[in-house]
C-alpha cells in the first residue's frame, strides 16, 4: 500500500494507493500515476507532466501497459482524456491508437489526424491514419511496411501507402485518391547460377491537379512526373539481363495549359536489357551492352499545336542499341594513363514512319526506319604530386593533380532522329571528362576535344581527411560539334568556359564550397555556386548558399539565396550550456531557433520557409512551426505546426520535428534514442 515505484526500462516512475503482484511479471497499480519527467524541488514536487489512472496493469514480459479511466495531465492540467489505452514500457513497436496531430493549413483549414499502428509481425506492419479537414473533408491514408533477410527467406522490403478521399470539398466533391509502392530485393539468391532480383515502383494519382491540392503532405511535395516501373534482373556478377516496363503519368497545368506544360516522356513497354563485362582480362577491361526497347507515348497535342512542339512530335518506335567498349589502364603509384575504344550501334522502327510535313524531319519524313553507328576513341591520363606542408598551424600533405583527356568521335547524321531518353548533360566537373555530351542512347555527340584540369587537394597525414581541394578545368573544342538536341546551336569550335571549384573544411567549425563557370570571351560568369557552414558545437549551425546562372548574353536568368540555422537563444545573452551527454541538448530552460529560408532575388519572393522555435524544458519539449511552399505561381501552401513532447512517454501535435529534419541541414533533434540501461544498474 501506498507505493513508489521505478521501470529502468524506460526510466519511469511513479506512486499508487495499492498494487497487486499478480506473478513476478504481472502486477496492478490502483489509483496510479505514471512518468518519466523528474521531479523537481518545489511546494508539491509535482512533475511537469504524468499519467493518471484509475488502474494501470503492467506486463513485464509483454513490455506493456494498460491504463483504464486515464487522463494526460501536462502543469497539472488535463490535457488529454483517455477512457482506456495500452503503452509500451520500452522501445519496442506496439500496436494501439498513436497521439492524434493538429496542425492549421491555409488551404484545408484545421487538420486533425488520429494515427493507429498495427504491428503484424517483427517485420511487418501497418499504420492507419484518417485525417479530418475542416475545410475539404475527411481522407483515409494507410501504410503497409514489411522486411525480410532471415533464412530460408530471400532478403527484400517494401511499402505501400495509398490516400483516399470519397469527396474533396476543394473541387467540388471530387474523389481524390494516391498510391506509391515501392519493393526491392530477390526472388531467388541462387537461381541458374546467378541471383534474380525483382523492383517494383508504382506511384499514381487521381487527377492533374492533385500535386497543387496535396504538395505538401506527408512532408514531402508531389512530383508531376510520377513513374510506374517493373523490372526483373539476374546477375551472376559477368552478365546481367533484365527486363523492364516503365509507364510515367504526367500531371499538367490545368490552369495553364501553354506556358506550364510537360511534354509526356515515352513509355518503355517493354525494355530488354543485357550486359556482359569483365575486368583485367590480361589487363584489358571490356563490356558489351545491348538493349531493346518498345518506346510509346500520346503526343498529339506536341503534333498539332505550334511550331514550337514540332521536335516534340516523335513517333512511336522500337529501338536496339548495342555498345562495345574495351580499355587498358595503365596505373603506376604516381599517374595512370588509359586508353579507350567504343563502338555504339543503333536501330530505329518507327510506327508509321516518321510524321510527314514536319520541317523537323525535313527530307526523312515518311521514313519507317533509320540505323547509325558511331565510334569513339578516347585517352585518359594523370599523374599526382605530392609535398609535405604547413597550414593553419598544421601539418598537411599536399598534392598536385593535372589530367588530360581527349576524345575523338566521328560525325554521323543523327539530329532529325526522334529524341526518345536523351537529354544534354550539365556542364560540370564530372561531365568535362566523360565522351558523350549526352545522356542516354538517342544522340551520339562528334567531339574532338582536349580536356585540360588540375586538382590540389590538402590532406592530414595522420587521419587522411581531406582539408581542402581546389580544381581548375576547361576543354578545347577543335571541330565544331554538329550533333545537338532538337532545336539546340551547335557546338562552336575554340575554348570552352572556365570551371574552377574550391572545397575548403581545415577546421570542424567552418567549410565552404564554391564552383564556377566563368565564359572569358565575353566576362560573364555564366554560372556561380558558394556556400558555406558555421558548426562550432552540438545544435549550432548556420548554413548559407548563393546561387546565379545568367544567359550568354550576361543577362541573369536565376537567383537563388539560401539560408538555414539551428541556434539556442540563450546565447544572446551569454546563458552557459550543460553537460547531459550526446543527443540530450544544451540543457532545461533553453530556447532554440530553427529555420531554412529560400528566397527568389529577381522577383522578390520567398520560394520556400520554414521557421520554428524549440524549447526544452528537460522532461518534455516543445515546437512550433510556420511552413510556406511556392507550388505555382498564385499558389503557395502554408502551414502551422505544433508538437509537444513528452521525453520517453509520446508527442502530441504536428510532425514538426519531421519538417525540420527534412527541411534544415543538418538539424539535430533535442533528443536522441539512449542504450537500455542493464537491469543490474540500481542493484544493492
Amino acid at each position: 500500500t501506498q507505493p513508489s515505484y521505478q521501470l529502468l526500462k524506460n526510466k519511469a516512475y511513479g506512486k499508487a494507493e495499492r498494487i497487486d503482484f499478480i506473478d513476478p511479471a504481472n502486477s496492478v497499480m490502483h489509483k496510479a500515476d505514471f512518468t518519466t519527467c523528474q521531479r523537481k524541488p518545489g511546494p508539491n514536487w509535482t512533475p511537469d507532466w504524468f499519467f493518471k489512472g484509475d488502474k494501470i496493469t503492467l506486463d513485464t514480459d509483454r513490455n506493456v501497459g494498460l491504463a483504464e479511466g486515464a487522463s494526460l495531465r501536462f502543469k497539472d492540467v488535463p490535457i488529454l482524456p483517455v477512457p482506456s489505452i495500452d503503452f509500451p514500457l520500452s522501445d519496442e513497436r506496439k500496436s494501439g491508437l498513436l497521439p492524434p496531430t493538429i496542425g492549421v493549413d491555409n488551404i484545408g483549414g484545421l487538420e486533425y489526424t488520429q494515427p493507429y499502428y498495427w504491428n503484424l509481425a517483427p517485420n511487418r506492419d501497418i499504420t492507419f491514419f484518417p485525417t479530418y479537414w475542416s475545410n475539404r473533408g475527411m481522407r483515409l491514408g494507410t501504410e503497409f511496411r514489411y522486411l525480410e533477410g532471415l533464412a530460408p527467406q530471400p532478403p527484400f522490403q517494401g511499402q505501400m501507402r495509398f490516400d483516399y478521399m470519397e469527396k474533396d470539398a476543394l473541387r467540388d466533391g471530387e474523389r481524390r485518391w494516391s498510391m506509391q509502392y515501392s519493393h526491392v530485393g530477390l526472388i531467388n539468391p541462387g537461381f541458374a547460377g546467378g541471383a534474380l532480383g525483382l523492383n517494383v515502383n508504382v506511384n499514381r494519382v487521381s487527377d492533374d491537379n492533385y500535386w497543387k491540392d496535396f504538395a505538401i503532405i506527408g512532408g514531402s511535395g508531389v512530383q508531376r512526373l510520377l513513374s510506374n516501373d517493373v523490372g526483373l534482373n539476374w546477375t551472376n556478377g559477368i552478365f546481367t539481363y533484365g527486363v523492364r516496363t516503365q509507364v510515367w503519368q504526367t500531371l499538367q497545368d490545368l490552369d495553364n495549359i501553354y506556358g506550364n506544360r510537360i511534354t509526356p516522356p515515352f513509355n518503355r513497354v517493354p525494355q530488354f536489357t543485357a550486359r556482359m563485362q569483365r575486368i583485367n582480362v590480361e589487363g584489358f577491361d571490356f563490356s558489351i551492352d545491348g538493349d531493346l526497347t518498345r518506346f510509346e507515348s500520346a503526343r498529339d497535342y506536341e503534333c498539332l499545336n505550334g511550331t514550337a512542339y514540332r521536335s516534340g512530335c516523335a513517333p512511336n518506335a522500337d529501338r536496339a542499341v548495342a555498345l562495345a567498349q574495351i580499355s587498358r589502364p595503365f596505373t603506376t603509384p604516381y599517374g595512370y594513363l588509359t586508353p579507350k575504344m567504343q563502338l555504339n550501334s543503333r536501330s530505329y522502327q518507327f510506327a508509321g514512319g516518321l510524321p510527314a510535313n514536319n520541317p523537323f524531319y525535313g527530307d526523312h519524313a515518311g521514313q519507317s526506319g533509320a540505323s547509325v553507328s558511331v565510334p569513339t576513341f578516347s585517352i585518359d591520363t594523370g599523374v599526382a604530386f605530392e609535398k609535405s606542408t604547413r597550414l593553419f598551424d598544421r601539418g598537411w600533405t599536399q598534392t598536385l593533380e593535372p589530367r588530360i583527356f581527349y576524345v575523338y568521335t566521328p560525325y554521323r547524321d543523327q539530329n532529325y532522329l526522334p529524341n526518345y531518353d536523351s537529354g544534354g548533360n550539365s556542364f560540370n566537373f564530372a561531365s568535362i571528362f566523360t565522351e558523350n555530351a549526352f545522356g542516354g542512347y538517342d544522340r551520339i555527340s562528334d567531339s574532338k576535344l582536349l580536356t585540360l584540369g588540375a586538382t590540389s587537394r590538402f590532406i592530414d597525414p595522420e587521419t587522411g581527411a581531406e582539408g581542402a581541394r581546389f580544381g581548375l578545368a576547361q576543354r578545347l573544342r577543335m571541330k565544331e560539334q554538329r550533333v545537338t538536341m532538337p532545336d539546340d546551336p551547335t557546338g562552336k569550335t575554340g575554348i570552352s568556359d572556365l570551371l574552377a571549384g574550391a572545397s575548403v573544411a581545415m577546421t570542424k567549425s567552418w567549410a565552404i564550397d564554391t564552383t564556377v563557370q566563368y565564359n572569358q570571351k565575353t566576362d560573364n560568369f555564366m554560372r556561380r555556386v558558394i556556400s558555406g557552414r558555421y558548426n562550432p558545437g552540438s545544435y549550432r549551425v548556420v548554413s548559407a548558399a548563393y546561387r546565379t546562372e545568367n544567359s550568354e548574353a550576361g543577362l541573369p536568368v536565376s537567383r537563388q539565396v539560401d539560408v538555414g540555422w539551428q541556434w539556442p537563444l540563450h546565447d544572446l545573452w551569454g546563458g552557459a550550456d550543460t553537460q547531459d551527454g550526446e543527443g540530450r541538448g544544451l540543457g532545461e530552460g533553453r530556447w532554440y531557433s530553427v529555420a531554412r529560408m529560400n528566397y527568389n532575388p529577381l522577383d522578390k519572393k520567398m520560394v520556400e520557409s520554414v521557421i520554428g522555435f524549440e524549447y526544452d524544458a528537460g522532461c518534455w519539449l516543445s515546437r512550433v512551426v510556420a511552413e510556406r511552399l511556392q507550388v505555382t505561381d498564385g499558389i503557395a501552401r502554408q502551414r502551422l505546426l505544433f508538437q509537444l513532447e513528452f521525453v520517453g512517454f509520446s508527442r502530441i501535435g504536428t510532425n514538426a520535428m519531421g519538417s525540420l529534419k527534412t527541411n534544415v541541414p543538418r538539424y539535430q533533434p533535442l533528443r536522441q534514442p539512449s542504450m537500455t540501461p542493464s537491469r543490474f544498474g540500481n542493484y544493492d
